[in-house]
């Protein structure tokens, strides 16, 4: 077996098995090596994380997108960026270049470690210092997670463009179909670029160099890799089918059918009711106990397996890098029988045990710990959502109809220092006039017909923020948004006169994008609730001088949300228009969603409502492994 680096193996490593024997042997190395090398990312990674929240909150608040421009300008961005770059470079050292090496060292009857592996990781980020190497890691970064092809850093593997934006994208065939063809290029580059860590890491070819190998062993082994890649894909799949039903349908299908006619919804305070239990309350609590595990321990060793198999599937496929760039032998050197490997075992065994006695836990206090006393509430964006033409008083009469929590609109200023509700920069989407609000008089727009976006074919008048609060004012809290260029100081000193002469100052939230304006808000007017919108940040965002954090959906975490109750602030998501996402918050501890989809949400909380311990378990920790 060629090998650049090759040692000469131990004399411990004498016999020869096949390849399958090997992987089965190395498994749960691999495993161990996963979970040793986690912890060695999680404290550097974690120092990392804590300099980059000092420094951003030096300033006095956390960086967000409500507040770039100010960080930009500073002397923290360069800061950060450095210390970005760091972090990203140690998880991929970690978690892509490590265990590849493990599996070099496997393949070639090496002794493997995590330490030598992170070792060897670390002196080959040199190799990644050029502008393809720069590119690789941004791939890596940014379209691994989009189009899916190529290995990913769980740092990013959540990455996706907001809602808001392909809102924009989906709604045109447009950019719908431009935007699936960027995805196609995407995964065609990463594709063709499958084998090139392996060549820099392995074969220590330059990035460029590497990128050209990789392409063109695909193309001289296209359908081979093709019928390979897709004969291991089944394989693994299939044992993944396998688990799912063992550990994860089967059970729940028979703690459901042992809970079928238990009561749904009784509270059992343990502490005070211990001695007077009832048997339909011993029985729910088994139920509860059978749940808990059926979901927990359920999962976790359906993660195990799916984990293992992400292993095998690392070392297979360097394996077959192997097969296509040398002259790769057919038989493999025995894996060592050390202490090691025991104690691997036994780390699995004791993982497993912990999660087994969790599970008992919230079985035995499932009140305490699951059931949410306060519900989530709703506000329907654009004013009434989808139930209406968007920023409408139709729309705002159909939220206070359905009785939701609040009604979101946007605000921009005229040309003559009047204030209309209007989304866009310009009124062309609705109108067909290409002009911004604050390039036309209050008379100009009040001509201006908009087409009623539900498709019923009716015109409706541009409103005006007055018009809202005399439908909203004393039946539901109106979320009024200082949008586009006009969002300034004057616009929060106008609107705060606006809504203290018309008395609504108790039915008005004020957010924003530009927290210069919130801060501006909150300083100056109190009494007002305020609220920063934002869809990224680093930092403490509790630092932030508003009432409400509006997050977008993939920011707002467990930790955020407990910071932001901690510091007595209200966490609000936007926008929130899937099933998926609605169950995912409405299990959460946030304090409420922005929607389009305002029927979908009563029905997802009427569903949930209705929900058997079990199925309320299986949803509020999806995710939880992964």
């Amino acid at each position: 077996m060629n090998s650049k680096s090759g040692s000469k193996p131990s004399d411990d490593f004498n016999q020869y098995i096949s390849f399958g024997r090997l992987a089965y042997e190395a498994l749960p190395e691999m495993w161990g090596f996963q979970l040793l090398a986690s912890l060695l990312l999680l404290i550097p990674s974690t120092v990392i994380l804590r300099i980059i929240r000092f420094i951003s909150d030096s300033s006095g608040t956390a960086l967000t997108t409500a507040n770039m421009q100010d960080f930009i300008l500073s002397w923290r961005m360069p800061v950060l960026l450095v210390l970005g770059t760091v972090l990203v470079l140690w998880y991929f050292v970690v978690e892509i270049a490590a265990q590849i090496y493990l599996c070099d060292d496997i393949l070639k009857g090496r002794k493997g470690g995590v330490f030598r592996e992170i070792k060897r990781s670390a002196a080959s980020m040199r190799r990644f210092l050029t502008p393809n190497g720069v590119l690789i890691i941004l791939y890596i970064l940014i379209a691994v997670p989009l189009c899916g092809i190529g290995a990913s850093i769980t740092l990013t593997k959540s990455f996706y463009i907001p809602n808001f934006i392909t809102d924009v994208i989906f709604a045109s065939p447009l950019y719908s179909a431009a935007y699936a063809g960027f995805l196609l290029i995407l995964a065609w580059i990463g594709f063709r670029s499958i084998f090139c860590i392996h060549g820099i890491l392995l074969d220590e070819l330059k990035p460029g160099e590497a990128r050209r190998e990789s392409s063109v062993t695909v193309g001289a082994h296209l359908f081979p890799i093709i019928r390979k890649v897709i004969g291991v894909a089944l394989a693994i799949g299939l044992v993944i089918v396998v688990s799912l039903l063992l550990l994860n349908i089967l059970p729940g299908s028979a703690v459901e059918t042992y809970g079928q006619d238990l009561p749904r919804g009784q509270r059992i305070v343990l502490v005070e009711e211990i001695d007077h239990l009832t048997d339909t309350q011993m029985q729910l609590l088994v139920y509860r106990f059978m749940a808990s595990f059926a979901v927990l321990l359920g999962r976790y060793l359906y993660y195990m397996v799916t984990r293992l198999c992400s292993s095998y599937f690392l070392l297979w496929f360097t394996r077959l890098y192997y097969d296509l760039t040398q002259r790769q032998e057919t038989s493999w050197l025995k894996r060592p029988k050390r202490t090691a490997y025991r104690w691997m075992v036994l780390l699995m065994v004791l993982v497993t045990l912990a999660v087994f006695v969790s599970s008992a836990a919230i079985g035995l206090f499932y009140d305490q710990i699951i059931v949410r006393e306060k519900p989530v509430a709703v506000v329907a964006h654009r004013t009434g959502g989808d139930l209406a033409s968007e920023n409408s008083v139709e729309g705002l009469m159909a939220a206070i109809e359905n009785k939701c929590y609040g009604s979101e609109t946007d605000v921009q200023r005229t040309r003559d220092g009047h204030y209309v509700i209007n989304h866009d920069d310009t009124f062309k989407r609705l109108t067909g006039v290409n002009k911004k609000p604050s390039e036309l008089t209050m008379d100009e727009i009040m001509k201006l017909r908009i087409r009623d976006t539900t498709g019923n074919g009716n015109e409706l008048p541009v409103i005006t923020i007055e018009d809202l609060l005399r439908v909203s004012k004393d039946k539901i809290k109106l979320f009024v948004e200082l949008k586009g260029a006009t969002a300034d100081r004057k616009m929060v000193d106008d609107l705060v006169k606006i809504i203290r002469d018309m008395d609504c100052v108790d039915d008005v939230v004020l957010i924003s994008l530009k927290y210069d304006v919130i801060n501006y808000a909150e300083t100056n007017y109190p009494e007002f609730e305020t609220g920063t919108l934002f869809f990224a940040g680093v930092g403490d965002i509790t630092l932030l001088n508003c009432d409400l954090l509006i997050m977008e959906e993939e920011m707002s975490t467990t930790d955020r949300v407990m910071d932001a109750h901690l510091a007595g602030k209200d966490v609000f998501v936007w926008t929130v228009n899937s099933k998926e996402m609605m169950y995912k918050f409405f299990d959460s501890d946030i304090d409420g969603i922005i929607t389009d989809k305002i029927k979908m949400a009563e029905d997802t909380q009427k569903e949930m409502d209705e929900r058997s311990e079990y199925m309320v378990l299986t949803d509020k920790f999806t995710g939880l492994f992964k």
